[in-house]
């Protein structure tokens, strides 16, 4: 930071950083040092360069999170029409290294180690909600990233209903590749499918005395369609947790889409509202079990299907 106080930078601002990669150049510093001073600030807008290298990524990631907390430690946050720290922009950064270099980095932990080196010199913030203030800030930057993406709005709704700062290129990679397809075929047989197992669970469930316990018994299932809806169920569960593993998420969506069949049979063939209250309640908790095997990738519930 030493080049802040330099002429060049006080009269061209624009080149903090580059200069201070310049001199460190001239003290003798390694190489690989240098250009992470030099690009230190860096990205410093939506489309501007972005660290690539290791300590690039790690000395622009640190410092970006150790602006954050100081400001936010101290109550100064952007309000909705002033942010005199530029800390919007800091806030874009994060989330774009990040992202664009593919990469899930333990964010709650470099705001809590950060905050306790400012404890450890004695400076006690004033903000008692640090951690969760800057989570919902770089959440609403996370969801302007995605609006300028141009990711449909309501797989931005339900993305941001999913995000976890430790997994945010996770959860923009399943946005993305959810947004290729959802005005497509595959698109629709996805959210189709899940919409007509969920709006009935929800209707049955939903003011009513019945209490799941996340249990499915085979054994009392009366007809092929339910134990071929559960085996497809069973498949894509298995196959989805290979494959999340490995981070294919466009893999994972033609598996998700890939259940149509088994779902509207099912649908079709079976009164759900059977009159045993053992087999309505089994047949309750299969399809619950559907739809949670399909909300482990996303929130399917703020996803609207072609009618509405």
């Amino acid at each position: 930071k030493t080049d802040l106080l330099s002429l060049s930078v006080r009269e061209f601002p624009e080149l903090q950083g580059v200069m201070g990669g310049h001199l460190s150049h001239a003290q003798g510093f390694d190489k690989d040092i240098v250009d992470a001073i030099k690009e230190q600030y860096f990205p410093i807008g939506l489309d501007s360069t972005l660290p690539k290298r290791p300590f690039n990524i790690a000395l622009a990631l640190t410092d970006k999170i150790d602006t954050l907390v100081g400001f936010f430690g101290v109550n100064e946050k952007p309000s909705s029409s002033k942010d005199p720290y530029a800390l919007r922009r800091i806030g874009l950064g994060i989330i774009r290294i990040i992202i664009e270099n593919k990469k899930d980095l333990k964010i709650r932990d470099l705001i809590s180690y950060s905050s306790n080196i400012y404890l450890d010199q004695g400076i006690n913030f004033s903000n008692n909600e640090l951690q969760r203030d800057i989570s919902s800030f770089l959440k609403d930057r996370f969801k302007y990233y995605l609006k300028e993406k141009s990711i449909r709005y309501d797989i931005i709704d339900a993305s941001t209903n999913i995000f976890d700062l430790n997994k945010i290129s996770t959860v923009f990679e399943k946005a993305k590749s959810l947004n290729k397809v959802i005005n497509k075929l595959i698109g629709e047989d996805i959210i189709s499918s899940y919409k007509r197992a969920f709006n009935i669970l929800n209707s049955e469930v939903k003011n009513k005395n019945i209490e799941l316990t996340n249990t499915i018994d085979p054994g009392i299932f009366k007809s092929d369609y339910e134990k071929d809806f559960y085996k497809k169920t069973n498949e894509i569960r298995k196959y989805l947790t290979e494959i999340l593993k490995s981070k294919n998420f466009d893999e994972a969506i033609v598996v998700l889409s890939s259940a149509k069949k088994e779902v509207f049979t099912f649908f079709d063939n079976v009164k759900v509202n059977d009159d045993s209250e053992i087999v309505k309640k089994n047949r309750l908790e299969l399809i619950k079990f559907f739809c949670k095997t399909y909300e482990n990738f996303i929130d399917f519930q703020s996803i609207k299907d072609i009618n509405e």
